[in-house]
């Protein structure tokens, strides 16, 4: 796809041939984010009283980054190009819609021609683009896969949300006789899934994720938002490429945790270079998406954050809080699972305490801990229903007191005004006495 930054050519002459190759070069490296990586900026001459204009001639690769686009153009042209900014430089967006036969003329420079310009432009392109491509793999080292601790036999699931999941990664199983065999891969080329699970904390969406690498007998890579996100502008689209290379390279099923920070709508009102690189991020996140072959999985507690252009593309699967029967399977599983050895009095009711706690697993995994390091503590040698229920009513209380807990980070305004004046009070009284000292 072709981009022409047409400009006056007396005004490029005024300009050191240094800043033609540097805006091209840059320009290319900022609308691959949002155009792949198949364009070719060119810098063509417009007539002496025409304005600056830049040409676009496809459409970005997903809706609704047009006033994104619009600024990064402007941000960069008027880096090399001094006068230009967006009151007197025009972009022109999708303009093969409204004249397909545009095709300005190359700028010919009498400092050099700009044949030649565009051949030095290119290699360099080139040689960036392998030390590019080198950054990545290096960057990807970072990452490393790890075996799965959990398999589906371990994770308590309902039948219809472990269908939905056994479904979806069956794309893999598939693959041959569907993508091959069948054709589809003339229209899609890579088997993948985009997974998303959703839902409460503490309901098994972390577990589910590496019960699919281990139902699969591949590894999984994990990573959350905080692993991606860097304060350098531009980072954040290298490190989301460097995750996918990772997973790539290693076969690996990719869990990204915490995702609604990652998914979430993208910036409108883009006024400041962090707000850019949130998007470009994100924007990143949607081409790797669509050519990374095998399974993503994204996990969140706040799905209704996603970005719509995401949501299309995922497979979503909603985790629930157990009902009384699932809870009865966790609570059998967390104290008379394989491999669990707690020394468990008779009178251990687990129905009772199915019935009464309205647990996630998270929270009778963590009772379960509590009442054995409580009976260890004390140098007992069985678990009894007792030690459990006052377990579970601590881990009870301690939610309820989370979820009621006071905003510590706004004080009470009354009591914050009466010291901040005694402290003013203070503080000029001091200077005064100093004043009079003097």
């Amino acid at each position: 796809m072709n981009i022409y930054v047409c400009l006056p050519e007396a005004f490029v002459r005024n300009h050191q041939q240094s800043a033609v190759l540097g805006c091209r070069k840059e320009l290319t490296e900022c609308l691959r984010s949002y155009y792949g990586r198949n364009i070719s900026v060119e810098l063509c001459g417009a007539g002496a009283d025409a304005r600056a204009a830049v040409y676009v001639m496809g459409k970005p690769s997903y809706e609704g980054l047009e006033t994104e686009i619009r600024k990064s153009i402007v941000d960069c042209v008027s880096r090399h190009f001094s006068g230009l900014s967006a009151s007197n430089l025009d972009i022109k967006l999708n303009y093969a819609a409204f004249n397909p036969n545009f095709k300005p003329k190359v700028l010919d420079m009498d400092r050099a021609p700009m044949k030649e310009v565009q051949t030095q432009s290119r290699a360099s392109e080139n040689n960036n683009s392998k030390s590019e491509e080198y950054d990545y793999e290096k960057l990807s080292l970072n990452y490393t896969a790890e075996e799965p601790r959990y398999s589906f036999e371990q994770v308590i699931l309902p039948e219809k949300t472990r269908i939905q999941i056994e479904e979806a990664i069956g794309i893999m199983e598939v693959e041959e006789k569907v993508f091959d065999e069948w054709g589809l891969r003339s229209i899609i080329p890579y088997a993948a899934s985009a997974l998303s699970f959703y839902g409460p904390p503490g309901t098994g969406k972390s577990m589910a994720a590496e019960a699919v690498a281990h139902k699969m007998g591949r590894k999984i890579l994990s990573a959350a938002y905080a692993d991606i996100e860097s304060k350098f502008h531009g980072e954040g689209p290298k490190m989301v490429k460097a995750i996918f290379k990772a997973a790539e390279r290693e076969n690996a099923v990719l869990f990204l945790d915490e995702s609604d920070s990652l998914l979430s709508k993208r910036l409108t009102n883009v006024s400041d270079g962090s707000a850019q690189a949130i998007n470009s991020m994100r924007s990143q996140l949607l081409i790797s998406l669509e050519h990374f072959k095998g399974i993503v999985i994204f996990a969140t507690n706040l799905v209704v954050n996603y970005d719509k252009a995401f949501l299309s593309r995922l497979i979503n699967i909603e985790f629930t809080m157990p009902d009384k029967d699932a809870r009865l399977e966790i609570w059998e599983r967390h104290l008379r699972g394989s491999g669990i050895r707690l020394p468990l009095a008779l009178d251990i009711d687990m129905k009772e305490l199915a019935g009464k706690y309205e647990f996630c697993g998270r929270e009778i995994k963590n009772a379960v801990k509590n009442a054995a390091i409580a009976v260890a503590l004390q140098k007992r040698s069985l678990v009894t229903q007792m030690d459990l229920i006052k377990a579970c009513e601590t881990t009870k209380e301690e939610s309820q007191k989370a979820v009621g807990a006071k905003d510590y980070t706004k004080a009470d305004g009354a009591a914050l005004s009466a010291r901040q004046n005694d402290a003013l009070r203070t503080a000029m009284q001091n200077k005064i006495d100093k004043m009079q000292s003097v």
